[in-house]
């Protein structure tokens, strides 16, 4: 009777279940590859999460609200008018200036134009930041 040992490289502790059963299929019983694990409806809201919380920073440091819980009130206006690529829409940015400049209203209309626009910069560089983060 003969034995043989298939050596590999020694299991990565980072490596997920799914990866190290289908490291044993290929190694120990020759078979492919399976394909990648199926996405849930968990893994859209854990993603959800993780870019909101990245969106509420990235407006704290570049949109200068008076609080992190100002940030946190834009954000939340301003997902649900976000296209489907994740870009600032302009009921977005009129969902943030109603929030950050509340008394706009009072101002002329130049410098209300001046400001909704670095508002607009700022609410992109704050998603572009977020996005980054999450990708």
């Amino acid at each position: 009777m003969t034995t043989t040992t298939v050596h590999t490289a020694p299991a990565d502790d980072t490596e997920s279940a799914y990866s190290r059963a289908c490291r044993l299929i290929e190694t120990e019983l020759g078979g492919r590859r399976l394909p990648p694990e199926p996405r849930t409806w968990l893994d859209d809201l854990a993603r959800t999460r993780r870019h909101k919380t990245a969106f509420i920073t990235a407006v704290w440091n570049t949109c200068f609200p008076s609080g992190v819980v100002e940030a946190c009130r834009v954000v939340e206006a301003v997902y649900p008018f976000l296209d489907a690529a994740g870009l600032c829409t302009e009921a977005a940015l009129t969902a943030a200036w109603n929030i950050l400049e509340p008394d706009a209203g009072t101002w002329p209309a130049q410098l209300q134009d001046q400001r909704r626009s670095f508002t607009g910069k700022c609410l992109n560089r704050a998603l572009a930041e977020a996005n980054a983060a999450v990708a």
